[in-house]
């Protein structure tokens, strides 16, 4: 090779070298940007969900203090959180939705991040603290929701300016609530509550008469009659053959801003010979040992959906059941004895009809609320009974008596009647 294909390869060599410097180069600058860039951003580093259909709290930690902002939109009802542009490092096991969140979505939006909670119906926002961990580690948001009607919700849409509630301008089409909402005028509402439903079939007599079939025919005729008398709004938490978790049942009470909450069920019970109906209430401690055995099986019914709510955790507990209210316990025991003095004259009842336990579809802290157990499929007598149209029309006729009696009481009592 002569001197110029030398030279002409060293050129090519040292171009090569040149290239390879001018990469290496860029690529530091690239990652010292990044590094630099990353510093600056906020960073979510876990997110953790705990409670029910009826009430959660949503918890998310920072490397730092977030400066956030939020507000509520409806179509569908959502509570968005506005944050500086964030690095989210979040376990795709923990936003996996649950309870009364039906969806979690997060991610950067060019001038800033945005977390987006998606309920399954209208909500509350109860509380929304920006705190420092103890251990000096970090910031977290802590987000308490609970289940509400849509009117309340819209009353929280109207407010939010003049709360804790974001500032930031929302899409024109997205904007809600530009003034005061009045509430419309409210008609005693009453839930019916057919229990058990799906693959949840609850008790069944030897003779195959399932459980939830018997609830659900019964809860149509008692709305038939309510919605008869023209002077409530009546709702039932299934109409169908639907599996329903116990607090999916507290929360359409809640949502429906109920009066009233009524739980059918027939039992069965290894004393052949017991029969007639019962009506419970709740309470921590059950009124005897049978009332406890029924309030132990009614709340197995959630695990027939592969669900278990553990209650030893006295942290989850308090997110998942509020303290119950002495007004509407008061109110619950008052329409249970009612009720119990109508189904005298129409049904036959157990001995000692008016009991109480700890039943979870009567924990709703707001609800007046009442089990009823129409009668054992265990007894070949009671099972003719909850099979015959006649019997249930009696039974149902009971029931609403009742409820107008304790209707009419309660609006005496609001209006100092």
């Amino acid at each position: 090779m002569g001197p110029a294909g030398t030279a002409d390869k060293r050129g090519r060599i040292a171009g090569c070298f040149l290239r390879l410097a001018w990469t290496a180069l860029l690529l530091t600058v690239l990652s010292c940007f990044a590094a630099a860039h990353a510093d600056t951003l906020l960073g979510a580093t876990g997110y953790k969900m705990a409670g029910d259909a009826t009430k959660m709290r949503i918890v998310v930690n920072f490397d730092r203090e977030p400066d956030v902002k939020w507000f509520l939109l409806r179509g569908p009802n959502r509570l968005v959180i506005d944050l500086p542009r964030t690095r989210f490092a979040l376990d795709a096991k923990d936003v996996k939705p649950r309870g009364l969140v039906r969806a979690v979505r997060y991610g950067d939006q060019g001038h800033g991040s945005r977390l987006i909670l998606t309920g399954k119906g209208p909500f509350a926002v109860d509380k929304l603290d920006v705190l420092k961990n103890d251990d000096g580690s970090g910031y977290r948001i802590a987000i308490d929701m609970s289940a509400a009607s849509e009117r309340e919700f819209d009353a929280a849409l109207a407010n939010q300016s003049l709360t804790t509630g974001s500032t930031v301008s929302t899409e024109k089409g997205e904007r809600v609530g530009t003034g005061p909402i009045s509430a419309p005028g409210h008609r005693f509402t009453v839930v019916i509550d057919p229990g058990h439903g799906g693959v949840d079939g609850g008790a069944e007599s030897s003779a195959g008469t399932v459980e939830k079939d018997v609830t659900l025919a019964f809860a149509k005729e008692l709305r038939d009659k309510l919605a008869a008398v023209g002077k409530y709004d009546v709702y039932m938490t299934r109409d169908n053959d639907l599996y329903l978790a116990l607090d999916e049942r507290v929360r359409i009470a809640r949502q429906h801003e109920a009066d009233l909450l009524i739980s059918i069920h027939a039992d069965t019970i290894a004393v052949k010979g017991l029969r007639g109906a019962t009506v419970y209430t709740l309470s921590d401690k059950a009124s005897d040992p049978e009332a406890q055995a029924l309030a132990d099986r009614e709340n197995l019914s959630d695990q027939f959906a592969g669900m278990k709510i553990e209650d030893d955790n006295k942290e989850v507990t308090d997110i998942l059941i509020d303290l119950i209210r002495r007004e509407t316990h008061s109110f619950s025991m008052s329409f249970a004895h009612t009720l119990v003095g109508q189904l005298s004259t129409s049904v036959g009842l157990i001995n000692n009809p008016q009991r109480s336990a700890g039943f979870r579809v009567l924990k709703a802290p707001d609800v007046p609320s009442v089990l009823v157990e129409l009668g054992y499929l265990s007894n070949v007598k009671d099972e003719a009974q909850l099979l015959n149209a006649d019997w249930r029309g009696k039974a149902a006729q009971s029931i609403t008596n009742a409820v107008g009696l304790f209707a009419a009481a309660k609006a005496g009592t609001a209006t100092g009647g």
